[in-house]
């Protein structure tokens, strides 16, 4: 049975990385404001979405290579077309567009955000034997504490030692020990009865008062102990998997009071958010083209516009059948 409460984590999350991008010329680390607040609130759309990939793929019965290797044909076809289309509307003629294309899946190119689905390669390069490994007893325990004590490694070299992040070194696409989380932490909530899970007054009170402040605090971060603007460098950060964690089953658990009858809208975004991702960073930066993103709170009406504009263009792909490979992996 469909859980609606994944389409609505699909729809926050791509809310989230909108946001992100959109909000981030509207401060700086001497200036905090509601674009600020709004940039650190979107920092867990990243984790979640690995999350969400991870449920669904590692809890399917049989993980073959051949299905592996038609997810990747997937997102190479998606990030080819997008990519090819770019350069013919440019007119990039003297540039070669496999380098475009292979430039995208590392943080380059005509589509950066497109590093997400590099990660996603080289994870589902390694996706059967991982399923093999975590269907030992204990292995989801001992696997994961491993990552997390690496990040943990990392927070505390960035802290004490550095002052900044050792992150900054290493491509988004490659800080596998990171993505390797999330995308193993969400088949584990996978495996276990959520519903299960008890989340009393007190602590969901806490989580709420956590959840409310952490902008406030990663801020804090930024500026004192990483010197760097940039909310990836806390992927590694306690807090943001630990909330990352909630968040994923209030989802869940939502989902499963919410039924299919007259929920239409929620899996129709939820179609359609692959295709935010893809075009709203060339509809943000026209956008930006004509509001003034040195006043905080225009940030605000930035991101709303971005939203609005990326969802009814990937809505009028989506209608057309023939073009519907264009934002489906």
């Amino acid at each position: 049975m469909r859980n609606l409460g994944l389409d609505l984590l699909k729809i926050f999350s791509c809310i989230g990385v909108v946001t992100l991008h959109s909000t981030m010329s509207g401060f700086n680390l001497e200036q905090y404001n509601i674009s600020a607040y709004l940039y650190y609130l979107g920092t867990y759309a990243i984790p979640l979405f690995f999350m969400l990939n991870g449920y669904f793929l590692l809890n399917k019965k049989i993980l073959s290579y051949g299905y592996v290797l038609n997810k990747i044909v997937g997102i190479l076809t998606v990030v080819s077309a997008w990519n090819i289309l770019i350069w013919l509307i440019r007119w990039d003629f003297n540039v070669n567009p496999l380098r475009k294309i292979i430039g995208s899946l590392v943080q380059k190119g005509y589509f950066y955000q497109f590093w997400f689905f590099g990660s996603l390669i080289i994870i589902y390069l390694t996706l059967p034997i991982i399923k093999k490994v975590l269907e030992k007893d204990y292995s989801y325990s001992v696997v994961l504490l491993f990552l997390m004590v690496i990040g943990i490694i990392i927070e505390i070299i960035n802290t004490f030692i550095l002052h900044k992040p050792i992150q900054q070194y290493v491509p988004q696409t490659f800080r596998l020990w990171t993505w390797f989380f999330y995308y193993i932490l969400g088949g584990y909530l996978g495996k276990i009865n959520i519903h299960e899970v008890k989340l009393t007054k007190f602590s969901k009170l806490i989580f709420s008062l956590l959840f409310i402040i952490s902008p406030i605090l990663l801020f804090y971060l930024a500026k004192n102990v990483y010197h760097s603007i940039l909310a990836e460098y806390f992927y590694d950060s306690i807090i943001v998997k630990l909330i990352s964690v909630v968040i994923f089953i209030i989802f869940i658990r939502i989902g499963k009071s919410i039924t299919l009858k007259n929920n239409e809208l929620i899996i129709m975004l939820s179609s359609l958010t692959m295709g935010v991702y893809i075009v709203h960073t060339y509809i943000l930066a026209q956008v930006m083209k004509y509001i003034d993103t040195s006043v905080g709170y225009n940030t605000i009406f930035i991101l709303i516009i971005t939203l609005s504009i990326s969802f009814f263009i990937s809505r009028i792909i989506w209608s057309i059948k023939y073009f519907r490979v264009l934002l489906k992996i």
